[in-house]
């Protein structure tokens, strides 16, 4: 009791003993002292609250970015499905068209090829992992095993040949000399990571390589090889060194300048199947530019190696008699002139030429 009295008296409060009232004056400083006290207990209250309030908040809104997140990421999805679908179907009907040439064949058949979705890979691991990139290639081989079956179906291989003009034969050729084609949004995914580029041609030779092999196959290797898939998988290669090689002739040779005894020769030799007479076409090697070189280069390359290719899973690739018969007669102009020094490039054009035709 004394002790609770003596803390009264320290607050200032009015104390009463039986019939004794005494009255203790009250210091400013305690009731000061008493007000931020209470002020203080009222601030942190609110600002308890005021806490709770924003993690609530915060909450809130983690969970509704997420969920915009993924909202966004399923729409990125589908739409991209949507537009790369939408392209193919579009530019397939291109190359079904019998209106087109083929320089719009040769366009038509790099959009399609380049509009997989396995070229629109993105890596990103939380929708583009490694199991979506093998649906995207299942997907991809199965539209285009599909879709190629339709078009063989329209050729004659027995009379295929680059010369001739006929409309789905000239597809089939924009679709093998395109095959290789990567989408520039691969190429820099490729830059960046340095994942290799993966193309229709890459998965086709996989495939093949794979089967010589005898190795296990993926999914999407089995359907590239399954019943007459495999058989027009391998006529794409087989058209691809004939188209390729045919790109090259047409930069070395001027068809326009023919002369009366190249002509008939020429004529002798479609009469006869190719036993007699030959494809004898005026060259124009030393009028052509370094990029005209270039370019020619760059086809025999491609084509020498597809050939080389076809060799190590057991195919056996001749050039398509009129090309042989054409490659055969070229000589760069060799006999012609005499530069003074070392053409590198004929020299390698050359090259190329010769395996091509041995």
């Amino acid at each position: 009791m004394k002790s609770f009295l003596s803390s009264a008296r320290g607050l200032g409060v009015p104390l009463s003993l039986g019939n004794t009232y005494q009255e203790s004056p009250v210091k400013p400083s305690s009731l000061l002292v008493a007000l931020v006290l209470v002020s203080a207990c009222s601030k942190v209250k609110e600002i308890n609250k005021r806490t709770q309030s924003m993690e609530r908040a915060t909450e809130q809104v983690s969970n509704t970015t997420e969920d915009l997140r993924e909202t966004t990421t399923v729409m990125y999805q589908q739409e991209r499905s949507r537009e790369a679908e939408a392209t193919r179907e579009e530019k397939f009907q291109i190359l079904m068209d019998d209106e087109a040439e083929l320089g719009g064949r040769l366009t038509a058949a790099g959009v399609y090829l380049q509009s997989f979705e396995f070229q629109l890979w993105a890596g990103n691991e939380s929708f583009d992992d490694q199991r979506a990139l093998e649906r995207f290639y299942l997907d991809a081989v199965n539209e285009f095993t599909r879709r190629s079956a339709d078009l063989f179906e329209k050729i004659n291989l027995r009379r295929m040949s680059t010369v001739r003009k006929d409309k789905m034969e000239l597809s089939f050729y924009a679709l093998a000399a395109s095959l290789h084609l990567n989408h520039a949004f691969q190429e820099e995914q490729a830059r960046k990571t340095g994942r290799p580029l993966v193309s229709m041609y890459s998965l086709i030779k996989n495939a093949l390589k794979k089967e010589k092999d005898r190795r296990p196959l993926l999914a999407h290797e089995e359907v590239l090889l399954t019943g007459i898939n495999k058989e027009i998988m391998t006529e794409f290669l087989k058209a691809r060194v004939d188209i390729l090689s045919a790109f090259a002739l047409k930069n070395l040779t001027d068809q326009n300048d023919l002369t009366l005894t190249q002509r008939a020769k020429a004529l002798i030799f479609r009469i006869t199947g190719g036993r007699l007479g030959e494809i004898d076409l005026p060259e124009v090697y030393q009028e052509t530019n370094a990029a005209t070189r270039t370019f020619i280069t760059r086809n025999l390359d491609s084509a020498v190696e597809t050939r080389q290719y076809l060799r190590t899973v057991s195919v056996e690739k001749k050039l398509e008699r009129t090309l042989e018969s054409a490659f055969k007669s070229i000589d760069l102009n060799e006999s012609r002139t005499a530069p003074p020094a070392i053409d590198q490039r004929r020299q390698e054009i050359r090259k190329l030429i010769d395996l091509l035709v041995e």
